[in-house]
């Protein structure tokens, strides 16, 4: 799952950094360290959200860095991570998929619980997105701070 978020004006900071070439490395600094903030917040999301059986949605929250260091991509190499963010509508998941989920939580087998999704889909507990959004402003005024200066 990747949400894709693209910063205003990419482009011109681009243009501006390469103008002001001292300044290149305080701004990749501060996207890494606000790219693991966010990372950081969504795990504690999940948590809070009780999105953790075992940690696997959590523990596969990853950071990656493009080449030039000005963009990161954050998100769960976890394939249900999306499910876990936006939810899902009604449809009869693979069984297979949540036996040991459900034998882990009490139940004899998973049909109980495919039933219910089937008729209900999955409640959206967005972990990713609000962790960005508690961040989102900070950053753009630490950037702001970094170019200004």
């Amino acid at each position: 799952m990747k949400i894709k978020v693209e910063l205003k004006g990419l482009p011109d900071l681009r243009k501006e950094l390469d103008r002001q070439a001292e300044k290149k490395a305080p701004v990749k600094k501060e996207i890494l360290a606000t790219a693991n903030d966010i990372r950081t917040q969504a795990i504690d999301n999940c948590r809070a959200l009780g999105v953790w059986d075992l940690g696997h949605l959590p523990g596969s929250i990853i950071v990656e860095t493009k080449a030039d260091g000005l963009q990161t991509e954050i998100g769960p190499t976890a394939p249900y991570g999306a499910y876990q963010e936006f939810g899902t509508r009604p449809h009869f998941p693979p069984m297979e998929a949540l036996e040991d989920w459900a034998r882990r939580h009490g139940f004899d087998s998973a049909w109980p619980v495919c039933r219910k999704i089937a008729e209900k889909g999955l409640k959206a507990r967005p972990y990713l997105s609000p962790a960005f959004f508690a961040h989102e402003c900070a950053f753009v005024d630490r950037l702001k701070k970094i170019m200004e200066s």
